[in-house]
């Protein structure tokens, strides 16, 4: 799961202690398949086609390489049928 804030990500000395400045969005994640489930929603919108559920579970088992490597020939055969 990926969780975003809005948060403070920055300190400023004051006196003798620290302070918080500056509100920041950044995110918490809980585990590796919420990222790479983050990672194929951002393929499938930069393409603009919608994978199947079975190949997105396919996908989230892959290791981080091997998955990058997967979404970009994907990405390579797309264009190529499309011209």
């Amino acid at each position: 799961m990926i969780e975003k804030y809005q948060g403070y990500t920055a300190v400023r000395k004051v006196g003798q202690g620290f302070r918080p400045v500056g509100k920041h969005p950044f995110k918490i994640i809980h585990n590796a398949r919420a990222v790479k489930y983050d990672l194929i929603q951002q393929f499938e919108s930069s393409i603009g086609i919608i994978l199947p559920s079975g190949v997105k579970n396919a996908l989230c088992t892959q290791p981080v390489p091997i998955l990058g490597k997967e979404l970009a020939i994907m990405k390579l055969q797309i264009k190529e049928t499309k011209l």
